[in-house]
C-alpha cells in the first residue's frame, strides 16, 4: 500500500494524539509521544533521541498567539512511515524560538511531532502547519480539544 497526501490515516490517527499531557521537559515529552511510532515500527528506535538532539541545534518553538507551538522533527533516515503526532500539554514547557537570538524561550503548549521520510512530504506538511498557525481560534480548539476533536481538526482543518 503506498501512502499519499490524500490518505489521511497515513499521517495521523487517534493513537498518535496526546491530550493534556503532564511532562517536565521536552526530552520526556518526545520519548513519551514517540513510543507508539516505535511500537508500530513507523520510526526506528533512535528516532526520539535524534529529535531531541536536533532540537538542541535547531530549535522549533514558534511564538504563535495565543498558544506557543513547536514542530520538532529529525532526518528522514530515522523514519519508515510518514506520521504526524499531536500533543497538547497541561502545563507549557519552555522551548527556544526557531531561529531565535539570545536563547529566547517561549512557553509551548501544542507540539506537532513530524516523522516524515521524504523532504517533499516534509515541505508539504510544514506548509499546511504554517497555514494554520496564525489561526488563534483553531489553536485554542486544538489546545482545549479531546483526542477525537483534535483528530477531526487534523483531518478537516489541517489536512493531515
Amino acid at each position: 500500500m503506498t501512502e499519499s497526501l490524500t490518505n489521511i490515516e497515513s499521517l495521523t490517527n487517534e493513537k498518535n494524539i496526546f491530550v493534556n499531557m503532564e511532562v517536565a521537559d521536552f526530552p520526556e515529552l518526545i520519548h513519551k509521544i514517540a513510543q507508539p511510532l516505535i511500537e508500530d515500527q513507523d520510526v526506528v528506535v533512535e528516532f526520539p533521541t535524534q529529535v531531541i538532539k536536533r532540537e538542541e541545534g535547531f530549535s522549533t518553538g514558534l511564538p504563535t498567539e495565543p498558544i506557543g507551538v513547536a514542530i520538532p522533527h529529525t532526518d528522514a533516515k530515522y523514519v519508515k512511515n510518514n506520521r504526524v503526532t499531536i500533543a497538547t500539554l497541561k502545563n507549557p514547557i519552555k522551548m527556544e524560538v526557531m531561529g531565535g537570538m539570545d536563547d529566547e524561550k517561549i512557553d509551548v503548549s501544542i507540539v506537532f511531532l513530524l516523522a516524515l521520510g521524504q523532504s517533499n512530504k516534509q515541505l508539504n506538511i510544514l506548509k499546511k502547519l504554517m497555514g494554520i498557525l496564525p489561526d488563534a481560534e483553531l489553536l485554542k480548539k486544538i489546545k482545549n480539544g479531546t483526542k477525537e476533536e483534535i483528530y477531526q481538526l487534523a483531518k478537516d482543518e489541517i489536512g493531515l
